[in-house]
C-alpha cells in the first residue's frame, strides 16, 4: 500500500503543478518605462529572473482586473536589504489605480523582510513601484494577484472564508489566492483533477508486479550462468586433451566446444590418441580453409605415430634432466 499511497500523491503533485501553472512577469534590471499587465482571474509578479534583483532599479509596473473586479495582492515571498538608519533603500509602493500618481495604498514604503499581508485595490487596477539602490541585492518578491469581488458569491465562483470571492477555476491551484488559503483547503480528487475511478489502485500494483517479475526473471539468468560456469569448472578435464599434440588452446569457456558431461569417458589402454582435439578450439579451426596444406607437413601428419604406455608397469627411472611430471 506504501507504493499506492506513493504513486497517488506523485500523480497528485504534477497535475497540480500542471494545472497550477500562472501568468508571471519578471521585472527586467532597468525599466525604461511603465509597465502594464492585465489578467483574466490571476497573475505573479517576481521583482528579477535571477535568483536576486538588480541594483540601481526604478521599475513601475500596472496590473489590471477585468470590470466589475478589484485586484488583491498576496506576497509570497518578501525579502529587500534592510533599513539604514530607520529610512528604506530598497522599497516597494502600492498605488491605487493606473500610476503613481494614485492614491498610495500603504503608508510607509515596504522594505527588508516587513513586506505586505494583503493588499487590495478599490478599481480594477494596482500600481507597484520598486526602488533599489546601489549597495546590495536580496531575493526580492514574488506576489500573487486575483481578480476578486465581494460576497454574495455567483455560482461561477469560490467564497472564501474571508468574504471575498475567487473565480471557481482558481479552487485547488496550489496558490492562495483568497488570502487565508480557503481556496486551497479541503480539496477534493475531482478539484485536483484525479479522476476516482481507483485507477491508480490498479495500474500501481501492475506496474510494480511487472517490475519484479523482470528483476526476478533478470537474476535467475545471472544465477544459472554463474552455477553453469562453476559446474564446468569442476567437471574433471579428459586425460586424452593432453595426449593431443594439436590442441595449443587452454581448457576454457571460450575454447571448448561441446559440454564436458556429454563426453563418453575411455580407458587409458583403449583411448585414441588424438580424438579429444575435436572438442577444443585449436589453430587449425580457426584458419582451416585459410592456410595452404604442404606436402612436407601432410606426410609428417601422416607417419605420425603417438607412443602407447605400458600397461604392464610403470617406468619410475629418469634420465638426468628428464621429469617425471
Amino acid at each position: 500500500m506504501d507504493f499506492v499511497s506513493t504513486f497517488v500523491f506523485i500523480s497528485a503533485l504534477c497535475i497540480s503543478v500542471s494545472k497550477g501553472a500562472l501568468q508571471a512577469v519578471y521585472l527586467p534590471s532597468t525599466c525604461s518605462s511603465p509597465l502594464a499587465s492585465s489578467f483574466t482571474t490571476s497573475m505573479r509578479v517576481q521583482s528579477s529572473t535571477a535568483l536576486t534583483y538588480s541594483n540601481d532599479v526604478n521599475c513601475v509596473i500596472t496590473v489590471t482586473a477585468p470590470s466589475g473586479h478589484k485586484v488583491l495582492a498576496i506576497p509570497r515571498r518578501f525579502e529587500l536589504e534592510e533599513q539604514r538608519t530607520g529610512t528604506c533603500v530598497d522599497y516597494l509602493n502600492f498605488y491605487d489605480g493606473t500610476s503613481t500618481s494614485s492614491t498610495k495604498i500603504n503608508a510607509q514604503p515596504y522594505c527588508d523582510r516587513s513586506g505586505p499581508h494583503n493588499v487590495s485595490s478599490s478599481s480594477t487596477s494596482m500600481t507597484l513601484e520598486f526602488v533599489t539602490d546601489s549597495s546590495a541585492r536580496y531575493r526580492g518578491f514574488d506576489i500573487i494577484f486575483a481578480a476578486i469581488k465581494n460576497a454574495p458569491c455567483a455560482t461561477d465562483y469560490f467564497g472564501c472564508s474571508n468574504g471575498l470571492c475567487v473565480d471557481r477555476t482558481l479552487r485547488c491551484d496550489s496558490f492562495n489566492q483568497c488570502g487565508d488559503e480557503s481556496d486551497e483547503n479541503a480539496c477534493t480528487a475531482e478539484e485536483l483533477g484525479i479522476v476516482d475511478d481507483n485507477s491508480a489502485l490498479i495500474y500501481g500494483p501492475a506496474f510494480g508486479l511487472g517490475f519484479f517479475v523482470i528483476l526476478c526473471i533478470l537474476i535467475g539468468v545471472l544465477v544459472y550462468r554463474h552455477y553453469k560456469w562453476k559446474r564446468f569448472l569442476r567437471e574433471p578435464v579428459p586425460q586424452e586433451h593432453y595426449q593431443s599434440s594439436s590442441s595449443n588452446y587452454p581448457v576454457t569457456k571460450k575454447y571448448y566446444k561441446r559440454a564436458y558431461q556429454n563426453y563418453a569417458y575411455k580407458s587409458v589402454d583403449s583411448r585414441l590418441p588424438s580424438r579429444m582435439s575435436n572438442d577444443f578450439e585449436t589453430d587449425d579451426d580457426l584458419d582451416a580453409g585459410s592456410r595452404p596444406v604442404s606436402s612436407s607437413s601432410s606426410s609428417k601428419q601422416q607417419n605420425l605415430t603417438v607412443p602407447r604406455p605400458n600397461p604392464g608397469k610403470l617406468n619410475l627411472k629418469s634420465k638426468t634432466g628428464a621429469s617425471n611430471c
